[in-house]
């Protein structure tokens, strides 16, 4: 299979995938995004997530965003990615399958809007979940205490 692209997407994510994806982060700090194209409250915070890669990478954060534009859009979050140029890879939910056993892949209380953020800690034991746009600054300092710095 071809590398991805420069600002492509890295892949489709179901929930065995998710799952999948967030086990091989143990050990780091993961704050996992949802977003769409269309969202505007997502491509606010968008450069924001960014940055606060760029910031915490090295000490251990990951974030991983997740698309839940449909497969027709996908010009279009491909777009939205050149354009943005994020620090951190970016899935698309997959089409089909049972939207209920993502959502409970993710977090229960989910009930679909967007954003929709959850951090994790070193040991992929969910923190917290974050509906909405994310508070930039207390999740940093939460992020901060996460990865063992003041």
């Amino acid at each position: 299979m071809p590398a991805a692209a420069p600002f492509d997407l890295a892949g489709e994510l179901d929930a065995a995938g998710l799952r999948e994806t967030l086990a091989q982060q143990k050990g780091r700090v993961v704050l996992l995004n949802f977003w769409a194209t269309w969202c505007v409250p997502c491509r606010e915070e968008f450069p924001e997530l960014s940055k606060l890669q760029k910031r915490h990478g090295a000490a251990g954060l990951q974030l991983i965003g997740v698309s839940t534009d449909f497969a027709k859009e996908r010009a279009a979050v491909r777009k939205f990615l050149v354009e943005q140029r994020p620090a951190f890879p970016n899935y698309r939910k997959k089409s089909g399958g049972d939207d209920q056993v993502f959502i409970e892949a993710v977090d229960r209380s989910w009930g679909g809007e967007l954003p929709f953020s959850v951090l994790y800690d070193r040991s992929g034991k969910k923190v917290r979940a974050i509906s909405g746009k994310v508070p930039i600054a207390a999740t940093e300092r939460e992020i901060r205490k996460l990865l063992g710095a003041s």
